[in-house]
C-alpha cells in the first residue's frame, strides 16, 4: 500500500475493502496514477464522486463513481442504536469516528464499504472496457486520502451526515 493513501484506520478500510475484490489487479496501476498527480478536479457531492484523470490522450478522462445511499429502516435502526452508545456519541461530538461504528453499521445491514465492484456505479470515458480501469482506480486511491482527512466521508458517501444526525 502506498504511504500516501490509507494512512488512517478508516482510509485503510476503504482501500482494503476494494483490494479484497480486485481480482484483475487494477488498483496498483491506479495507485501509480494517483501518486503521479494524474487525478485532477476531484469533486464529491453526496454519494457522487467525479474527477478528471490525465491519461495518454490530450483531454483528461471523466470519471464518475456513485455509492448507494442508505435508507430506512436500516439507517434508522443504526442511528437509534448509536444514540444508545454514550461513549461513541462522545467521540462523535469530538469529531472522532470510532471503529465500533463500522461494526454497528454492519449489524444493522449497512454496507459502509463495497463488498463487490457492483456495489459501486462506475464510469470512465477512457477506451478501456474494464471496470475498474486504472483511471477509476486512481480516483479510488484519492478518495482514500480524502477519507484519511475526514473519516466521516465514509458515511457522507452514502448521503448520511452522521454528525448532524446526532
Amino acid at each position: 500500500m502506498a504511504a500516501a493513501f490509507g494512512k488512517t484506520w478508516w482510509g485503510e478500510q476503504w482501500l482494503n475493502s476494494l483490494n479484497n475484490i480486485d481480482y484483475s489487479n487494477r488498483l496498483p496501476r491506479g495507485a501509480s496514477y494517483a501518486r503521479k498527480g494524474a487525478v485532477e478536479k476531484i469533486k464529491i457531492t453526496g454519494n457522487h464522486i467525479s474527477a478528471k484523470v490525465r491519461g495518454r490522450r490530450p483531454t483528461p478522462y471523466r470519471v464518475d463513481i456513485i455509492l448507494p445511499p442508505f435508507f430506512d429502516p436500516e439507517l434508522g435502526n443504526f442511528l437509534n442504536e448509536l444514540t444508545n452508545r454514550p461513549v461513541i456519541i462522545s467521540k462523535l461530538l469530538n469529531r472522532e469516528l470510532d471503529p465500533d461504528v463500522l461494526e454497528l453499521a454492519r449489524q444493522n445491514g449497512l454496507k459502509v464499504f463495497p463488498q463487490q465492484w457492483n456495489d459501486l456505479k462506475m464510469q470512465c470515458s477512457c477506451p478501456d472496457w474494464a471496470v475498474p480501469c486504472k483511471h477509476l482506480a486512481s480516483v479510488i486511491y484519492k478518495v482514500s486520502a480524502e477519507i484519511d482527512n475526514n473519516p466521516f466521508l465514509v458515511f457522507s458517501l452514502h448521503n448520511v451526515d452522521l454528525l448532524s444526525e446526532m
